[in-house]
């Protein structure tokens, strides 16, 4: 194994292993996943549908487990054994072994969610002690406000709480984001195409590779979620959950490599871009957490007032609503791209004033639309 691993870094570039890493993932789950669904139609392991759920007919729920044996059987041999190191601020990725162990926790929560649907409060306990593994023995976490509000550094308990905190916002968007085909996967792979460039341009070798493979893990997922009839699969709350808290590493990382101005490529306003990134979910599921708590009702009841459930109900299909989405994200970006000296403050007042006029002209899209053909659902 070391005359391989002599041979793998004496004459590969890491740019090159980065592309390697990506395309043995996107291989490796193209062929797991029809696998899974055989053994989840073999054992009856489907998410069945109800008025709240748009797919008529039962699909097999285990998609999650792909995307995480992908990522972890991938990331373990090209980024800890081959050694990805290169020139970036670290010589190895030694929060990787932290990072699997938080994954791992959130991989059995979220499967266990599927087959014997826990409660809310039991997958937050979870979410918080995976954290805790990645915050506290890994050291990844936000050490700072990185000058969002005029806030700079703060101490080191602050730093925990304020990146527990944080995390759990993000995986809980994430499950709740996934409502529609492809969505969530879309989110995620946007996110990892934004951060695994930056990580790359600044020769962050191990994060790059991170990004990427988390990328090539979810190419074919997407293709048999979005497309897939024969082998249609979804990636249910073990998937969605586990998407949460990779873009959580992704995030973090990415704010604290900002918060080192020596670099080659800064961007002082990394938090409002981090959150641009991640607009679709996290903004969604603050404003439809606060309209349930405004209206009396249990924050965690699922219904029909999130955006893309909005896009659906106003006649376009999963594919149609994604992209939607996905062009709304894109154009945040940029805007959080191009307008990076504007500060973070100032951007993200900016970009949520925008959310919240676009979900305004959608809900009464949908409202009118109600209105005209007698629906007695008139939700809002």
């Amino acid at each position: 194994m070391q005359s391989f691993n002599n041979f793998y870094f004496h004459f590969f570039q890491p740019q090159y292993r980065v592309a390697a890493a990506f395309i043995i993932a996107a291989i490796f789950n193209f062929y797991a996943i029809p696998v899974i669904i055989k053994i989840a139609k073999a054992k009856k392991l489907y998410d069945v549908p109800d008025k709240r759920k748009n797919h008529a007919s039962a699909i097999p729920t285990l998609g999650g487990l792909g995307i995480y044996a992908a990522i972890t059987t991938v990331s373990l041999t090209f980024i800890n054994t081959c050694g990805m190191n290169g020139g970036g601020i670290t010589n190895s990725l030694t929060s990787l072994p932290p990072i699997i162990a938080g994954f791992t926790i959130i991989f059995f929560i979220g499967m266990k969610d599927d087959m014997l649907n826990i409660s809310p409060w039991k997958k937050i306990v979870a979410e918080v002690i995976a954290l805790l593994i990645l915050i506290v023995v890994g050291d990844v976490r936000l050490s700072g406000m990185h000058g969002m509000f005029s806030i700079g550094e703060i101490s080191y308990l602050a730093s925990i709480l304020l990146s527990l905190f944080a995390g759990i916002v993000i995986i809980n968007a994430f499950n709740l984001i996934d409502g529609i085909d492809g969505l969530a996967a879309s989110v995620t792979m946007l996110g990892s195409i934004v951060f695994g460039s930056y990580f790359l341009a600044t020769y962050e070798w191990e994060y790059a590779a991170l990004s990427f493979i988390i990328l090539g893990a979810l190419i074919p997922f997407y293709l048999y979620n979005t497309f897939g009839h024969v082998n249609k699969i979804f990636m249910g709350d073990t998937g969605s959950l586990i998407l949460g808290f990779v873009m959580t590493v992704l995030i973090f990382r990415f704010n604290e490599m900002n918060a080192i101005r020596s670099l080659n490529i800064h961007f002082s306003s990394a938090p409002a871009l981090s959150f641009a990134v991640v607009i679709i979910p996290m903004f969604d599921t603050l404003r439809v957490v606060a309209v349930r708590i405004y209206r009396g009702v249990n924050p965690f009841k699922a219904d029909r007032r999130h955006i893309h459930y909005i896009l659906v109900d106003l006649g376009y299909n999963h594919l149609q609503s994604t992209i939607i989405l996905m062009l709304i994200n894109i154009a945040f970006i940029a805007f959080a791209y191009f307008f990076n000296y504007l500060g973070n403050s100032v951007l993200i007042y900016i970009m949520i004033a925008a959310a919240i006029v676009l979900t305004a002209v959608a809900t009464l899209l949908r409202r009118r639309k109600y209105i005209l053909i007698g629906h007695p659902d008139q939700v809002l």
